[in-house]
């Protein structure tokens, strides 16, 4: 089998070289970004962020990051709406991630648990999706949360 392989313009990193298995599909898009369908996941080296960067768009990247990473309790149960759209058959299926943002001052870093970004690894095919649940802000202050959690 031959792996065909393009090559992804990033702001954030360059020339990145993908495979084609590893582009993940957004039939909607991300919200605000509903034009661009098209993603790859690059790991950060020695950090637990992540980046979700357009294929289509040189300049669309979010940080993102594994929720259960800052949040051990982070649950939620998908529609069988979302399960079917995105062909979900077991919870191997699926990776979650947040989108993260880091302002000028970084200790105001914050992530959005509301709307996980939900990945069905085996199919490539993504979705951010709104929960309804309160339990789950937009703005998840990270260092603030973290440090809370610390000191308990």
């Amino acid at each position: 089998m031959v792996v065909q392989k393009s090559v992804v313009r990033s702001r954030v990193f360059g020339e990145l070289e993908v495979s084609e298995e590893n582009i993940i599909f957004f039939e909607e898009g991300i919200p605000a970004f509903e034009n661009l369908k098209k993603f790859v996941i690059v790991k950060e080296d020695q950090s637990p962020f992540y980046w979700l960067q357009s294929v289509e768009d040189k300049d669309i990247a979010f940080v993102i990051i594994n929720p259960f990473e800052i949040k051990p309790d982070y649950e939620f149960d998908l529609p069988d709406e979302i399960v079917n759209k995105l062909e979900i058959t077991s919870a191997e299926d699926v990776a979650v991630f947040c989108i993260v943002v880091i302002p000028e001052d970084v200790k105001q870093t914050r992530v959005n648990l509301k709307a996980p970004v939900i990945i069905n690894v085996n199919k490539r095919k993504g979705m951010q999706y709104l929960l309804d649940d309160e339990r789950y802000p937009l703005r998840y202050y990270l260092f603030e949360n973290l440090n809370s959690n610390v000191q308990k």
